[in-house]
């Protein structure tokens, strides 16, 4: 039986409080977890806001009800059998660049743990992606400690991705020891991340980042085994034996594919200075595959790891609202069942030819895109 996850999904509130001030205020635990069971059709999620205070409040009471139960290989199971993986996101200081990166845990104590550490290292201990006080090496190691597993977060895009920033390139070098895997965010595929060299020997991960229900799933991993644990789920990740495919966006539909003017919207093409040649103002955002490009060191693909097939979610595909999706998964099941194993038959049940062949065509990777860039999402064309 194969296994979806997405192991980056934020929160917008817990035990009455804010989380992740960008996402949305309904996109709570018990939502998460809803939507993710029955809308998506998930069989593992990361909470990557888990060890917050209002979220791991609620990740108790949870477990004090009887709604969650800890495995005993690690994770959190709901009575569905949905396996969730807690996590932390923070910012930190890297040679003088901040950077985005991820942790994740095996159970409640350790993630209790983790809450302590962070009351003394940021500022707000009950909000996600807080500046951490704390050295690369220190902050990676205590994470190790716990039995936890750190990483880079959306490694390539401008904002606080480790390879995205223009004004500065380091080489991961001594750091590759201490990260057990790099995220590839949503404007970069495995291919476009395996040209820089240094990479090739780092697991890669994929996940949704999602801060709002329909975007849970936009990008996860598809594992060839049922996933029972988080010791399980790691073994697999860090070894890519087991992972069948990585699904996410076609680069060309993340917001920060494309280097483009936030001002005025003129894509310079390779152009990498900061103020814009159209409008002249300082709002330049330099694209995801210009700075691959850029630190590109080697054309020779790595061997051993997964595929990487392009996943767009329904809510994106044009001509498919509320409405239709609502009939979609109340006849058909989860997005999953509908985007691998509904017939076309089945289909056009529900869905007129033109909608059905853009479900086909979205399962064979042929639907045109068009570009994002400056934190504007691309389009799926009509």
């Amino acid at each position: 039986m194969l296994s979806f996850c997405d192991l980056h999904v934020h929160l917008g509130r817990a035990s009455g409080k804010p989380v992740k001030i960008t996402a949305s205020s309904g996109l709570t635990l018990n939502r998460a977890i809803d939507h993710a069971e029955k809308i998506k059709g998930l069989n593992v999620l990361g909470i990557i806001d888990a060890a917050c205070d209002g979220v791991l409040k609620e990740f108790k009471g949870l477990l004090a009800e009887g709604s969650l139960e800890e495995c005993p290989g690690g994770g959190l199971k709901t009575a569905r059998g949905l396996l969730l993986i807690p996590g932390s996101e923070w910012e930190m200081d890297i040679e003088g660049t901040r950077v985005h990166c991820l942790a994740f845990f095996p159970g409640m104590g350790e993630l209790e743990a983790y809450n302590s550490y962070l009351r003394e290292k940021v500022r707000n201990p009950g909000l996600s992606t807080q500046f951490l006080r704390d050295g690369f090496h220190k902050a990676f190691s205590m994470v190790g400690r716990l039995g936890g597993h750190p990483g880079l977060a959306h490694a390539f895009t401008p904002f606080k991705g480790y390879f995205g920033q223009l004004d500065s390139f380091l080489p991961l070098g001594e750091y590759a020891k201490g990260v057990d895997f790099v995220e590839l965010g949503l404007s970069a595929d495995s291919t476009l991340a395996d040209r820089i060299k240094e990479l090739q020997k780092i697991p890669f991960l994929v996940g949704s980042d999602a801060h709002s229900s329909p975007n849970i799933a936009r990008e996860y991993l598809e594992i060839d085994t049922t996933v029972r644990d988080f010791e399980q789920l790691f073994q697999i990740i860090l070894s890519g034996k087991g992972i069948k495919a990585f699904r996410g966006f076609p680069p060309a539909l993340g917001k920060y594919y494309k280097t483009r003017c936030r001002q005025c919207g003129f894509t310079p093409g390779e152009d990498e200075r900061k103020n814009c040649p159209r409008c002249l103002k300082p709002t330049l955002v330099q694209g995801v595959s210009n700075r691959i490009e850029k630190l590109s060191d080697t054309e020779k693909p790595s061997t051993g790891r997964a595929p990487y097939f392009y996943h767009i979610p329904l809510h994106l595909l044009p001509g498919f609202g509320p409405k239709t999706l609502d009939v979609l998964y109340k006849n058909l099941g989860s997005e999953m069942e509908i985007i691998h194993n509904i017939s076309p038959e089945q289909l056009e049940r529900f869905l007129d030819k033109k909608r059905v062949e853009m479900i086909l065509r979205l399962r064979r990777g042929e639907l045109e895109i068009e570009c994002g860039g400056a934190g504007s999402y691309g389009k799926v064309k009509k």
